[in-house]
């Protein structure tokens, strides 16, 4: 968790960690998670998905509420992404 504790506190300690990198890093950092969160997929069952955890302040949740959250700020993130991409381009001169 100590990698991602800046990107979840944003603040100061976020633009300190992960502000100014290029946009390799950002979507080679999108991918790495990728690749692990499908070889975690590969070890547990379905029913795994229903299983309760401790989640934000204390309360509980399943891995599917906690991974259908995760998802959709991937989806979020690659929409940035994309639009970053398409803008960068239209703003480089040859």
């Amino acid at each position: 968790m100590l990698v991602w504790g800046a990107a979840l506190n944003l603040g100061e300690e976020g633009r300190q960690a992960i502000r100014g990198n290029d946009l390799n890093y950002y979507v080679d950092k999108l991918n790495e998670v990728r690749a692990r969160t499908f070889e975690l997929f590969k070890t547990v069952e379905d029913d795994w998905l229903h299983q309760q955890e401790p989640f934000w302040y204390g309360k509980q949740a399943n891995h599917y509420f906690m991974w259908f959250h995760v998802f959709e700020d991937e989806i979020n993130h690659r929409g940035q992404i994309r639009l970053i991409k398409k803008k960068m381009k239209t703003h480089i001169t040859p």
